[in-house]
Parts: structure tokens; C-alpha cells; sequence
């Protein structure tokens, strides 16, 4: 006599697929959390007069995008966290989760929209005299493509905007307003 199977194999197989995808790490969701809980990891080239470089004084990060940085990390209630990278590495090194968002004077290119998130532009850099025409001059934050963290950043700064906070930091790095 043979004994029927129930729904109870079946879901067990069902339930035994999930874990393995959960644990093998295949089945991943960040939701929008940083990659390290309490930090705002922000990837910087720090060798960008004006936006983000070292003082030669105390050689600590300064600049309008480290400033920005900092503001985003205290509404977000996250400590700040700069890593110094090359140009080359930028965008790389947050696909590696190295980082949780870039501010590095990162422009608006089709490639870059294409496979990245990203905030609306904050500056734009063919305002200031020393910009080449080849250049994609509107700069923005990038994430990677799908964290929750793009809206939120992106809600932050709009805030910023409207306060005047990132008008006033453009003057005083730039001498004038070229925000967006």
C-alpha cells in the first residue's frame, strides 16, 4: 500500500530552497542600509581643488563636497566616513561595496545614469571659469542601482537647496552661486 504525499514535502523543499539562496548570499535586498551600521562610507577623490581635497595645513579632508558630505551625515544621524580613491576607482570601488555613495564631482554621463543610482545634480561646474567644454559639468551623488539610500540622500539635499545651506557653501568655495 502506498502512502500519499502531502503538501508538507513540497514545502519543505520550498522552504529549503530559501534558506540556501538566503545564506549563500544569492539573495541579496540592502534596503537602503549602509554598508557599515552607524556610517555614512562616502567614496571621495581627494585631489579636486574647490570640491574635495586634503588641506595642506592640518591634511584633513576639506572642500564643498566634504562639507556636503558631512551635512548629509548629520541629518542622517550617521557618523562620516571619507575613503580617499582614485578618479579611476570611484565608481568601481562603490560596485564593490566599499562605500556607500560617491560625492566626488561625479557628472551626469548616459553611462553613468545608466548603471548607477543617482541624486539630481547640485552643481554645475560650467559656471566656474576653470571647466573644459568636454566635461559633463552637472555633478551629483551616485549610489549603487536600486538602494533606497539614492531617495534619501536625494530628500536630504533638495532640503539642503531650499535652506540656502548649499548656495552659501558654493559661495564660499567658489566665490559664487553655481548650484543647480
Amino acid at each position: 500500500m502506498k502512502k500519499r504525499q502531502g503538501p508538507g514535502r513540497l514545502l519543505f523543499f520550498i522552504f529549503t530552497l530559501f534558506m540556501s539562496l538566503c545564506f549563500s548570499g544569492c539573495f541579496l535586498f540592502d534596503g537602503g542600509k549602509t554598508v557599515e551600521k552607524g556610517v555614512l562610507r562616502v567614496g571621495m577623490n581627494l585631489n579636486i581643488d574647490k570640491l574635495c581635497y586634503l588641506s595642506p595645513e592640518t591634511n584633513k579632508p576639506e572642500g564643498f563636497e566634504v562639507e556636503l558630505a558631512g551635512l548629509l551625515a548629520d541629518r542622517l544621524d550617521l557618523e562620516l566616513e571619507i575613503v580617499d580613491t582614485t578618479e579611476k576607482n570611484l565608481l568601481k570601488s562603490l560596485d564593490g561595496r566599499i562605500y556607500d555613495c560617491v560625492i566626488s564631482g561625479v557628472g551626469l554621463s548616459q553611462w553613468n545614469r545608466i548603471h548607477y543610482g543617482y541624486t539630481d545634480a547640485y552643481l554645475d561646474l560650467s559656471l566656474a571659469e576653470e571647466q573644459t567644454e568636454e566635461e559633463d559639468t552637472r555633478i551629483a551623488i551616485f549610489t549603487r542601482k536600486g538602494n533606497s539610500l539614492e531617495d534619501t540622500l536625494e530628500k536630504n539635499l533638495e532640503e539642503l537647496k531650499e535652506e540656502g545651506t548649499l548656495k552659501e557653501l558654493s559661495v564660499k568655495y567658489f566665490g559664487k552661486d553655481i548650484t543647480t
